[in-house]
């Protein structure tokens, strides 16, 4: 019996593991084409952007910008950018803000999950 249940509890963790790994947020996949149509209009690497934080790449979001912590690889709630993307952000307006139609909430989470899974260029 015992046999079994250590059995099932095993099956039941690779499974988990295996739909984990499927769920793995893909920067050039999956984000990079939100970051093409909704931000980086404003956020490019040019000398028009006011903040200096550029989206183009994974290696400018995590070093570029005069706001620390804007990514923090492994810790989406607390990196500046989640916050900037929901709704009543710490400080300015939420992102993005010359457009009327925000992220959705599903893109929202890609970018948390994106940076809770280290913020890989992937």
């Amino acid at each position: 019996m015992k046999y079994i249940l250590l059995c099932g509890t095993l099956l039941f963790l690779l499974g988990r593991t295996t739909a984990q790994d499927k769920d793995e947020v893909s920067f050039s996949k999956n984000l990079y084409p939100i970051l093409k149509s909704k931000c980086l209009k404003c956020h490019e690497k040019d000398d028009e952007n006011p903040n200096n934080y550029a989206m183009d790449n994974v290696s400018l979001m995590r070093t570029s910008g005069k706001t620390k912590n804007i990514v923090i690889p492994g810790d989406g709630a607390k990196s500046y950018l989640i916050l900037k993307l929901l709704p009543n952000p710490p400080k300015g307006a939420q992102m993005p803000i010359f457009s009327k139609k925000k992220l959705s909430e599903e893109d929202v989470d890609l970018f948390k999950r994106w940076i809770d899974q280290g913020a890989k260029d992937n």
